[in-house]
């Protein structure tokens, strides 16, 4: 009695195994590239608008109003070195995740238009970087880079894709990504 089980439930296997299915007999299958492509491009957007979000929050909140208020230059010096290591933190989170959205607007057409001035935003934020290394952030680059932003968020706005700035972490902040 068990070995007529056995056999049953193997030969119920064995033609499971050989049969098509249902489904790849009416339609044929997409090929894997054009599948993953596709896959890609759909989520392209929403993890455009998260990057790009906690991006653009971090360097609000932990350069541009900080250089805006004069924390670089004034108060004890504690409180500069305190405000250049966040400043410094966030630069380098600032421009790795300007990276990864850069990389997804790639991936979609709807975002391709924002693909230019994302790669002159990441290059922007690279200066930036080795300013805040070198203790030596100016006026103009940051007003550039706040420039660049607005222009940035008001492009996708346009496109459909509204960006809500997020505020990183501390643990996103030190290892340097979300």
């Amino acid at each position: 009695m068990h070995r007529t089980r056995l056999i049953a439930i193997a030969l119920a296997a064995a033609a499971l195994a050989f049969t098509p299915t249902l489904a790849g007999a009416r339609s044929p299958s997409r090929p894997v590239a054009i599948a993953r492509t596709h896959e890609a491009s759909l989520l392209a957007v929403p993890k455009f608008i998260f990057h790009a979000g906690l991006a653009f929050g971090a360097f609000h909140h932990f350069i541009y109003v900080p250089f805006k208020a004069g924390k670089f230059t004034s108060g004890s010096i504690f409180s500069k070195i305190k405000n250049y290591l966040e400043a410094g933190a966030a630069a380098l989170f600032v421009y790795h995740e300007t990276k990864l959205a850069l990389q997804d607007a790639q991936q979609n057409k709807v975002l391709k238009l924002l693909v230019s001035p994302i790669t002159s935003l990441d290059a922007l934020f690279n200066t930036i970087v080795s300013k805040v290394k070198g203790h030596s952030l100016d006026a103009a680059t940051i007003t550039s880079a706040e420039n660049d932003v607005s222009s940035i968020e008001s492009q996708a706005k346009s496109s459909g894709s509204t960006i809500s700035e997020a505020l990183p972490t501390a643990k996103q902040l030190l290892a340097g990504s979300a």
